[in-house]
């Protein structure tokens, strides 16, 4: 864990994790990207995107989270929203 969680840019965790993840050459992630077609992002590696993301917040993402979240914002949200129930 980063922090307290209210202190977590959600977006900028999420930003961040997709990145350690997706292709070395991406110069950044646009929150507006869809996440299936971030650049070397295949599932494995979006999987291991998500443990990073639930391990920064301390928070468990559900498995069917692709159905729930299109962009990285809207997972960025989705985070935003478990951090805020799990207190």
């Amino acid at each position: 864990m980063i922090g307290p969680t209210e202190d977590i840019d959600h977006l900028a965790v999420v930003c961040a994790a997709l990145a350690a993840e997706a292709d070395p050459d991406l110069e950044g992630i646009d929150p507006d990207w869809q996440l299936t077609a971030i650049p070397g992002l295949e599932s494995v590696k979006a999987l291991r995107a998500v443990v990073r993301i639930e391990d920064a917040c301390a928070i468990a993402i559900p498995d069917d989270f692709l159905f729930e979240t299109n962009t990285v914002r809207q997972l960025a949200d989705l985070v935003a929203r478990l951090v805020e129930k799990s207190r």
